[in-house]
């Protein structure tokens, strides 16, 4: 509309200019030197008008082709970028559809193209290691470090990422280590640090890591809990397998008071204690926790840990059934520390209504050395090949398949206790 009224306008003017021109067309007279040039004063104006417009498009047209090679630069360019982002949505688009030989084909190419490559690598790098080529994913990283060496802790955390999903553990933590981490980071360095030292069971390390101020929030609530667990509990496992016994009972006393309950703590620190005589500390401990909590696998160690008073021992576990009656597991514990007692008949009640309630390896287990002890050696063989078809998941069927020619009781129920 704008551009209809212009030209109305042009035209009402050009009218009018002619209208006034029609009636005295007007006399230029230009002298020069020795020259006169005379002309109308219409053709004048209209030969400006005309000579304006020439130098007009001349202007543009010079212009145009000096500014040709920056033109073209600059559309060669934009097209690249369209290329790029083009191979950059395949690529993504691939890794949805999991095609990562596709995936990683896209994103190499749109490499090339990239005014950023280091998206397009690092992306080519995760893709190849899906496809497990994992070293045409190391040339990606590398490339990515030569195109763009001030993203090199980007790289680098990229990297360890992917060789801890590899479970090359001992490479991230080699990559995280030599990572120049500065403070935004640090949080997401230290996690992956965590997990790699973790997998590594580079247990002292990892509580460095946890009891490091700059390590506060690397991790949510509940799993910052979870991954004190685990480093706690290594650290147990590991001071238990080093046979010395103050080291053991040191770790356990560094641990923070409130994971010190945590059953799981409870029941590695028991059954590291278990290979140690006198486990009296351990009684009072269990007995305190099962006086107000439950745990099934805390009740099954309380039976193979001894007190001082074992008479105090056997009362407070029968106690216990007065909530737990039908409890297999109490009543495995009551049977073994009755066995211990030489208590024979009520262990021997005790491990029957276990087996009777829920058939265990180690109820069978418990039995056939009762038997064995009282001279029953066919029913502890028998009991010996049930929980030995239990154990390894086998149907129990008759005869005995322990030994091909057992010739005596005796010599069934050695060969059951060495299968066991």
């Amino acid at each position: 509309m704008r551009y209809l009224i212009i030209i109305l306008l042009g035209l009402l003017a050009a009218i009018g200019v002619g209208a006034l021109l029609s009636n005295d067309t007007g006399l230029l007279i230009f002298s020069f030197a020795d020259y006169n040039v005379q002309t109308s004063l219409s053709f004048f104006i209209l030969a400006s008008l005309l000579l304006f417009v020439l130098v007009y498009f001349i202007v543009r047209v010079v212009g145009s082709l000096i500014r040709l090679p920056k033109s073209i630069k600059r559309w060669s360019k934009h097209r690249r970028h369209r290329r790029s982002e083009r191979y950059l949505s395949q690529g993504i688009l691939s890794m949805i559809e999991e095609d990562w030989r596709d995936a990683e084909e896209s994103f190499q190419r749109g490499a090339r193209e990239s005014s950023l490559p280091l998206v397009n690598y690092l992306a080519a790098a995760r893709a190849a290691q899906r496809a497990g080529a994992i070293e045409r994913r190391d040339h990606y990283l590398r490339l990515a470090h030569e195109d763009c060496p001030e993203a090199s802790l980007v790289i680098g955390i990229t990297q360890a990422k992917l060789q801890l999903s590899q479970c090359q553990n001992e490479q991230a933590y080699a990559t995280l280590k030599h990572l120049d981490v500065d403070k935004g980071s640090q949080n997401q360095v230290n996690a992956l640090m965590l997990e790699a030292a973790s997998e590594l069971n580079e247990w002292p390390e990892a509580l460095r890591i946890l009891n490091d101020p700059k390590s506060k929030k690397i991790l949510p609530a509940d799993q910052l809990k979870s991954r004190q667990l685990t480093v706690y509990a290594g650290l147990l496992q590991e001071a238990g397998n080093s046979r010395e016994r103050n080291k053991l009972e040191e770790t356990w006393e560094n641990i923070p008071r409130k994971l010190k309950e945590e059953f799981y703590l409870i029941e590695v620190y028991v059954r590291a204690r278990l290979s140690y005589p006198d486990t009296s500390d351990c009684e009072e401990l269990l007995r305190k926790i099962l006086k107000n909590r439950w745990d099934d696998n805390l009740v099954c160690l309380y039976g193979l840990v001894e007190a001082s008073n074992k008479v105090k021992q056997i009362q407070f576990a029968e106690r216990l059934l007065s909530g737990h009656a039908n409890d297999a597991v109490l009543l495995l514990s009551l049977g073994r520390l009755c066995k211990r007692n030489n208590l024979w008949g009520k262990a021997l009640g005790y491990l029957e209504d276990s087996l009777s309630i829920q058939a265990s390896a180690e109820a069978y287990q418990e039995l056939a050395l009762l038997l064995e002890q009282q001279g029953d050696h066919a029913a502890a063989g028998d009991y010996y090949r049930k929980g030995l078809a239990l154990a390894t998941g086998q149907v129990d069927t008759d005869p005995l398949p322990l030994l091909d020619s057992p010739g005596n009781d005796n010599a069934v129920v050695e060969g059951a206790r060495k299968i066991v």
